[in-house]
């Protein structure tokens, strides 16, 4: 009855379990069923199970997980019964507490539960390893321990918690696997699309192009700049941005690499900077909230930097880091490729300018350049060699130098074998041979050059000199001839001279010809040709080019005048004028038969003539100066003597007046004393004149003649300057006949024109030896013309042209008084007042000065 009433009362308690059994068996079946709805994310499957531990099991409930460290216990989730049990349960348990302290750490080392009064501490595990702990708490009026049937049915749910968790965490592990299988498979795709793209980029800017065109795809980046490093390594350029704007495009164009940026920062330093929470570029459209800023890399040098901005924050985990330092990686070296492909591009463009430019030089070069074998074959031969020497390339190339005469070719050969051993030939002579047979003097220039394949070659530079040594020569003979020309001052003797100088270095026949008074042409010199004899070209051409002081030359002459001697063939002339000081003395010819005068001889025969005619004006001009001296000379005893002869009547006449009243006193014959005293005067006058002409002579050398112009009637002038002679003319029997137009006005000096008038009067009284004087005055036009004609001793021919200059005279001082001076004068004062003063004369017969003057 006793087990019976046991098994009863068991029966009994049982039953009235009965609900609680079936309720936490209802928990397991629905904390089953929430730990495995796969749909949920663990975070939601822990808020469910704490739910549905609270009320059933506890007032409050919290579920923590170990951090991947093992430090620390994070909750994770929780649940409480009402409001205010969430408060105190929020007061009760931290957010975080250490793993490695307290019941916890116990909890976690061990895997047994442990209560403390109201909490009961569980530990979450599976496949032996502590995840966490799921820790229950009560509060009155619940009991304040847990039942054993309780603990278990905590510790299976906590245990079933674990392994869902396990499961979950498991599952995201694979899933997060192939995730980032998928995005390195991703990653690397799009990687390899960036690396065909940049093996294609020929320079630097098509790499920035494609780096930041494919790389903001690969990276997901929402902005990026690329810069490159200037080659002072002191700064950097953009080279391309993307996702900015313009003024931070502008704003970031160039940096210092000293700059406090995080830009310069990784340029300098090399190495890659991660902002998890600032825009590198500052200047993107919209702000971004993280940066990777990445150096390009090549052997240790930056070459630029690589910058990508985000639009969300970023961790930069270490799969995504390694991927965008491969992005730059990759960049950096095909920017060092394009770099040096862009340096390897310069520098051919560089040589094929320089080939160009040199071979530009070899084809337009003024000298021969050729390349020669040591064996002397052709192997270049530029245009000017072609110029020079007549063979083309075509001719030459490939063959021995045929500019080489036979007699030279050994010494030229071995000057080669020389050059190629390395002495350098300093512009050595040779006299070279043309195509067409024709001589030609050249210097030569050969030096050793060595090809990139093959034996050395000789670089020759030719340069004719044939013009230089002409020009050597010519300026050899024009010193000689200077030396020459200048050992006389003698006229004639310089005339022989100018003819021997060319014979026979440039002419066969040499001739000097002079203007004479009469505008006329004679030979005064000759050489290369018999006494008497005129060489060609003969007189009319010489008188040209006197006319017109230009040179003449000419080829092609006949053999048949018979003049001189020639040697054959056809013959040349030059016919230069003689100019100096701007007027053409004569001309000088040459003549030739070895062919035909150049450019260069003629230069050489003006030289010479130019030469000649200054040889020939210092002669003119010294017997100009010898022939000044003489005058001076002679002017100076007439002077002496035109002044002393009337101050000595003048004295004579004095005493013989004062002789004459001391002898008679008051009863001296008035008659006497009148006629002394016109000798007197007349002796004063004469020394009035002379001394006026001295004073005139003195202002005209000085250009210091003035006239006073005004109206004047010339017919009443002349009146009263006959007037005046009319005595001296009736003292010498000489009649004076005036015929002279009315009223015959001008504007004239009127003192001046006296003193003309008063010359002219006074030599036909002079010089008319008592024959009738007849002196007219006529209007022509606009112009008054005065004539003096005598009937006197005239004036010879050859006197004519000097008559007029100073201190001449066409007759002796012996027997003609005077300075020789007046006529002179008298055409400085007409040519003053614009007219001209001239003579007829004949000699033996008289002579007529005409004076023409204009009127106004």
């Amino acid at each position: 009855m006793t087990m019976v009433a046991t098994r009863l009362g068991e029966a009994r308690q049982y039953g009235a379990r009965l609900p609680e059994i079936e309720e936490r068996l209802a928990l397991l079946a629905e904390a089953s069923r929430v730990l495995a709805d796969a749909s949920l994310e663990p975070p939601a499957v822990m808020e469910r199970l704490c739910g549905l531990v609270v009320p059933v099991l506890g007032s409050a409930c919290a579920l923590r997980l170990l951090s991947e460290d093992g430090l620390w216990l994070r909750t994770v989730a929780s649940a409480a019964a009402v409001p205010e049990a969430r408060v105190r349960l929020q007061a009760l348990f931290t957010q975080r507490v250490r793993a490695d302290e307290g019941v916890a750490a116990e909890v976690l080392d061990t895997g047994v539960a442990q209560g403390v009064e109201a909490v009961l501490v569980l530990p979450l595990r599976a496949r032996g390893r502590a995840l966490g702990t799921l820790t229950v708490w009560r509060e009155a009026p619940e009991p304040a321990s847990f039942e054993s049937g309780e603990q278990l049915l905590l510790q299976e749910l906590a245990d079933r918690a674990a392994l869902a968790l396990d499961v979950a965490r498991a599952y995201a592990s694979e899933r997060q696997a192939r995730q980032a299988a998928e995005v390195a498979a991703g990653r690397l795709a799009r990687l390899q699309h960036v690396t065909a793209e940049l093996s294609e980029a020929l320079t630097a800017a098509r790499v920035a192009e494609v780096v930041l065109e494919q790389g903001l795809a690969v990276a997901d980046a929402k902005a990026g700049a690329l810069w490159g490093v200037a080659p002072d390594a002191m700064s950097a350029s953009l080279l391309r941005c993307a996702g900015c704007t313009p003024d931070a495009a502008e704003r970031l164009k160039r940096m210092s690499l000293e700059e406090d940026s995080p830009v310069a920062r990784v340029l300098r330093e090399s190495r890659p900077v991660w902002l998890t929470a600032e825009d590198a570029l500052s200047g993107a459209e919209r702000p971004a909230n993280s940066s990777a800023c990445l150096p390009l890399v090549v052997d240790g040098r930056a070459l630029g930097a690589l910058v990508f901005t985000f639009g969300l924050p970023h961790g930069f985990d270490d799969d995504e880091r390694a991927f965008l330092q491969l992005v730059a990686h990759h960049a950096a070296q095909a920017l060092a490729r394009a770099r040096l492909l862009e340096r390897e591009q310069r520098a051919r463009a560089a040589l094929r300018e320089a080939h160009g430019t040199l071979e530009a030089i070899i084809q337009a070069s003024p000298t021969a350049i050729m390349l020669l074998d040591p064996d002397g074959t052709v192997r270049l031969w530029n245009p000017a060699a072609e110029r020079m020497l007549g063979w083309t390339a075509e001719e030459v190339l490939g063959k021995v130098l045929p500019a080489v005469p036979p007699e030279h070719w050994e010494a030229f050969r071995h000057g080669l074998e020389r050059a190629t051993r390395g002495t350098v030939l300093d512009g050595a002579p040779l006299a070279a041979r043309r195509r067409d047979g024709g001589a030609v003097q050249v210097a030569m220039w050969t030096g050793r050059v060595h090809p990139a394949s093959g034996p050395p070659q000789c670089l020759s530079v030719m340069v004719d000199i044939t013009e230089r040594q002409r020009g050597e020569a010519a300026q050899r003979f024009l010193a000689e001839a200077g030396g020459v020309l200048a050992g006389s001052l003698e006229e004639e003797e310089t005339l022989e001279r100018v003819a021997h100088l060319a014979v026979p270095q440039y002419a066969e026949a040499c001739g000097v010809f002079l203007e004479d008074e009469s505008g006329g042409v004679r030979c005064v010199a000759t050489a290369g040709v018999g006494d008497g004899d005129v060489p060609p070209p003969g007189l009319a051409v010489v008188a040209r080019v006197i006319q017109s002081g230009r040179p003449e030359s000419r080829s092609g002459l006949s053999e048949g005048d018979p003049s001189y001697a020639r040697a054959g063939g056809t013959c040349a002339y030059l016919c230069v004028p003689l100019r100096v000081r701007g007027h053409t003395l004569g001309a000088l010819t040459f003549v030739t038969s070895k062919g035909a005068y150049d450019a260069q001889d003629l230069a050489l025969a003006q030289e010479l003539a130019r030469r000649a005619a200054l040889a020939l004006d210092n002669a003119s001009l010294y017997r100009d100066a010898r022939q000044a001296i003489r005058l001076r000379e002679e002017f100076l005893s007439i002077a002496s003597h035109e002044l002393k002869t009337p101050i000595s009547a003048l004295q004579l006449q004095v005493q013989s007046l004062l002789a004459g009243l001391n002898r008679s006193g008051a009863a001296f014959d008035p008659e006497r004393l009148k006629r002394g005293l016109e000798r007197v005067d007349r002796q004063v006058k004469r020394q009035t004149l002379l001394v006026n002409d001295l004073l005139d002579v003195s202002r005209l050398s000085a250009g210091k003649l003035e006239l006073v112009l005004e109206p004047l009637e010339m017919g009443a002038l002349v009146r009263e300057v006959a007037e005046r002679f009319e005595q001296e003319y009736a003292r010498s029997g000489t009649p004076l006949e005036l015929v002279l137009a009315p009223e015959v006005l001008g504007q004239w000096d009127r003192l001046r024109l006296d003193q003309v008038f008063t010359n002219l009067f006074s030599n036909a009284l002079k010089y008319g030896r008592g024959n009738p004087v007849h002196v007219s005055l006529e209007v022509e036009a606009n112009r008054a013309r005065l004539r003096v004609k005598d009937g006197g001793i005239g004036i010879a021919k050859e006197h004519l042209p000097r008559l007029f200059h100073r201190f001449e005279r066409a007759v002796s001082e012996r027997n003609y008084g005077g300075f020789g001076l007046g006529l002179w004068i008298a055409r400085q004062i007409v040519e003053a007042m614009g007219g001209h003063i001239e003579v007829e004369s004949v000699l033996g017969e008289g002579s007529t000065f005409i004076v023409e003057l204009p009127r106004g």
